[in-house]
């Protein structure tokens, strides 16, 4: 019998979409593309990329810096990942395709940038179809993209692109952005649905009780850069509020330094029990440097929505314009903490928050809200 292949690029565990595409399927075959171990990749030389980056230039530099904004990181900076990340596509693509014979596979289901490379390939070898989940903004998803790197990295996903049947993206602004960078057509392009979470509804507002004036700043997700837990730490450190954070992957030594509350990946129960026992707010603070985090919408966000809390998202992001036309939650500027902290000591606007986030709630988990 034919087989889906999903193509993931980090664990299992710590990822909710790839946890829900997988039960979209019938015992697909899941292959972690970070697994294999290949010999010492050597600089690609590929004369037909380097002149297609060179044309590409003008068109996407005026494209990128007039309609969003876009301002590159230097010239080169970081173009040897991507060239390094494309020289690995090609090998797993090989190693694979001897793998698993033609006539075995049906569809092939990418997560992310890296697998989409590998899975065009496949997918045109085999003559199967091609799923791209693109995540969030591939092509400028850190601080270390420069203008060839952009540039580069967004001729590769072209190519992804033009193979896959489907594309997958998160949100209305990065649909549209997709549709038109690429020319995508919007039958090609669907929005996912963020429902990754088992809902509790009314669950926050149910336990508010204005006698417990203790507060609680939560954090679920990886110690990555670009989650601002630096400005987090020092914040919480001229104040009596804790962070109870839950690490999915690394835990970050800004935890360690400022004695944050360590919870376990498998955090649902604690994250209900605390609460029930402080006025909890979820952390959603992404930088703004880079378009891929000043349009992303994080699971974080999502699971704060599920068990009903307020969440703060920083200033400029798509998110910050949800949590104010939805009330729910605080926009922070790097300046505000101890505001966000007094307006949450207030037992009235505190409860108003839950009650914003419960109306929310059933519109996002009962009504499958588009965002």
């Amino acid at each position: 019998m034919k087989k889906n292949l999903i193509l993931i690029d980090e664990a299992i565990e710590s990822d909710h979409r790839v946890l829900a595409t997988i039960k979209g399927y019938d015992q697909p075959i899941i292959f972690d593309c970070t697994k294999i171990t290949l010999p010492k990749l050597k600089r690609l030389s590929n004369l037909s990329i380097a002149i297609q980056t060179f044309i590409s230039l003008p068109i996407y530099c005026f494209k990128l810096n007039a309609s969003y904004n876009i301002k590159p990181n230097g010239i080169v900076k970081g173009l040897m990942t991507s060239i390094v990340a494309y020289s690995r596509s090609k090998k797993v693509a090989s190693f694979l395709r001897k793998k698993y014979k033609k006539g075995m596979l049906k569809s092939i289901h990418a997560n992310d940038f890296m697998c989409g490379m590998i899975g065009a390939q496949l997918a045109v070898y085999f003559n199967i179809d091609l799923i791209y989940d693109a995540h969030e903004v591939e092509f400028h998803r850190n601080r270390k993209n420069s203008l060839l790197r952009v540039v580069f990295d967004m001729l590769l996903e072209q190519k992804v692109i033009n193979v896959a049947k489907k594309i997958i993206v998160v949100n209305r602004p990065i649909k549209m952005l997709y549709m038109d960078i690429y020319n995508i057509p919007e039958s090609k392009i669907n929005i996912i649905d963020n429902n990754h979470f088992a809902p509790h509804m009314g669950f926050a507002n149910s336990m508010f009780n204005e006698n417990i004036n203790e507060m609680a700043i939560v954090y679920v997700g990886g110690g990555t850069n670009g989650r601002k837990l630096e400005s987090l730490g020092f914040d919480c450190s001229q104040t009596d509020v804790k962070v109870h954070a839950f690490f999915l992957s690394r835990t970050p030594d800004i935890a360690y330094e400022h004695d944050w509350i360590l919870g376990s990946t498998d955090y649902l129960l604690e994250l209900l029990e605390l609460i029930k026992k402080k006025r909890s707010i979820m952390w959603c603070c992404t930088d703004d440097i880079c378009l891929s985090y000043r349009l992303s919408l994080p699971n974080k966000f999502f699971q704060a929505m599920a068990v009903g809390i307020p969440v703060i998202a920083y200033k400029g992001t798509y998110l910050a314009e949800i949590v104010r036309e939805n009330n729910l939650g605080f926009t922070y500027d790097d300046h505000n903490f101890r505001e966000i902290t007094d307006q949450l000591k207030d037992s009235k606007k505190y409860y108003a928050l839950l009650e914003s986030v419960s109306v929310f709630q059933e519109k996002l988990f009962l009504e499958k809200l588009e965002l």
